[in-house]
């Protein structure tokens, strides 16, 4: 009985993500700067409580056009750039922003946690002219399998296969494999690897 009940929510959700989900990508060829793209991603975030949840996994899916399998996304979070990809199992918190990355199987990101795309999405070397005319360059991060990224942390670099952030941390430059990262900007505290590390409770 609860299969039942479960595939038939997840067929509601998909009935009411669908049309906009197709519309949004349909549309990409028309949508040079995203807007409308990034104007769908808030429309399905404010959609509360588990029938959110699975609507937004509806939605991304079909967006992203990827199979998505077990993806949460809680509410108030929004995906700014469409090339970004999703894997299995991928939980992202509430009031999150995700820009252009590659998000591998397993990964867990907490609330609040503003992923960029790159250093340089605006350049500002010139002073003759505002920064907002100076363009910038996306970069896609690439967040690891069995990554764990606590709550307001910014992360403007990629982050190796079973990395730990800390919450709050900033990520400037890149994180190695099975590393516990914190600070500001975040730096390596231990390793996770079999006999090194003692405890995460300061994390």
């Amino acid at each position: 009985m609860r299969l039942v009940i479960k595939g038939l929510a997840s067929a509601v959700a998909w009935l009411v993500a669908a049309p906009l989900a197709y519309l949004v990508r349909w549309c990409a060829p028309l949508d040079s700067g995203e807007d409308f793209f990034r104007g769908g991603s808030q429309a399905v975030s404010l959609l509360p409580g588990p029938l959110g949840v699975l609507v937004r996994r509806q939605y991304y899916r079909i967006v992203f056009d990827t199979p998505a399998q077990g993806l949460t996304v809680e509410f108030g979070t929004i995906f700014s750039c469409r090339g970004t990809t999703i894997d299995r199992n991928v939980y992202i918190g509430a009031y999150c922003t995700i820009g252009l990355c590659h998000l591998h199987d397993d990964v867990l990101i907490g609330s609040c946690v503003d992923v960029v795309s790159g250093k340089q999405v605006h350049f500002f070397d010139r002073t003759d002219i505002p920064i907002r005319k100076q363009g910038g360059r996306r970069l896609k991060l690439d967040i690891g399998p069995d990554v764990w990224v606590g709550n307001k942390a910014v992360l403007m670099a990629s982050v190796g296969r079973g990395t730990v952030v800390g919450a709050g941390s900033i990520v400037t430059g890149d994180c190695d494999p099975m590393g516990v990262y914190v600070g500001n900007p975040a730096r390596r505290l231990k390793s996770r690897e079999a006999g090194s590390l003692e405890s995460t409770s300061e994390v």
